[in-house]
């Protein structure tokens, strides 16, 4: 199929070069583009074709967690939490099939130019922020991550590749700190950061953006919201805005800053 141009992105069809399993559950699915392809902002992400027919026919939303230029246009890098029907599809794709993509859609993270970045993730939410991560490693741009996840099994193996601190949160204490990631935001906020980004289940994202405030240190949240289109026409990943109105996280996130998010609507 040949490249299409899109408002919101581009459609096209990349090809699998590796599938690895990094935790109980979760694949890491690398894919080469061919040139043309934009390379993603962390944050962003693609909708991602994961086979069937009318029963399975919508695509589903990931977030990007590696991308390069590569020699035949660009690497993309994807972790999927086999959970359902389409993620299991594609975890147990081969090398060489192709799949299609729509995208990069949507806002990312506005990386600081300066300061100490607190990256906070939980669970899958990790994705964007290893991105994120990788891109202040690129520019020498200092920054701590925080990681929290039900149990060891669940603790992806990426996260030794980082330069950055790494602090990691289990709720059995089966790995690192036992207790939620909050907890560790919590006690961690006072060693003088800019920004916090953050992704994960929203409970986890509201307690931390309420810590931010607190101390008035800038909080950036990628909303993990339910999509259909990922272009903002089927209006089916609208989320209550701080200030009365709808906000479609598809088009007009999914990274916001925290104070946008109505968190308790």
């Amino acid at each position: 199929m040949a490249d299409v141009s899109s408002p919101a992105g581009r459609l096209f069809e990349a090809t699998l070069q590796d599938v690895r399993q990094v935790a109980s559950d979760t694949f890491a699915l690398e894919f080469e583009a061919s040139a043309g392809n934009q390379l993603p902002a962390p944050g962003q992400f693609y909708q991602v074709r994961c086979g069937g027919d009318r029963e399975h026919m919508l695509r589903r939303p990931f977030s990007v967690h590696f991308a390069e230029v590569s020699v035949g246009g660009m690497k993309l890098g994807f972790l999927v939490e086999n959970v359902g029907w389409g993620t299991g599809w594609l975890s147990s794709l081969s090398g060489g099939e192709r799949v299609n993509m729509l995208g990069p859609l949507g806002n990312g993270f506005t990386l600081p130019s300066a300061g100490k970045s607190m990256l906070v993730s939980g669970g899958i939410g990790v994705a964007p922020l290893l991105y994120a991560a990788r891109e202040l490693d690129a520019s020498g741009r200092a920054y701590d991550m925080l990681a929290g996840f039900k149990t060891a099994a669940r603790v992806i193996d990426r996260l030794g590749d980082l330069t950055g601190g790494v602090e990691i949160y289990t709720d059995d204490g089966s790995s690192g700190s036992v207790g939620m990631v909050s907890e560790g935001v919590a006690g961690s906020l006072g060693r003088s950061y800019d920004v916090v980004l953050t992704c994960g289940p929203e409970a986890m994202m509201a307690e931390v953006a309420a810590l931010c405030e607190a101390v008035g240190i800038s909080c950036q949240v990628s909303l993990d919201t339910r999509m259909a289109c990922g272009i903002g026409s089927c209006r089916g990943c609208v989320k209550k805005g701080a200030r009365g109105s709808n906000l479609c996280v598809c088009t007009e996130g999914p990274v916001f800053d925290s104070f946008e998010v109505a968190w308790r609507a």
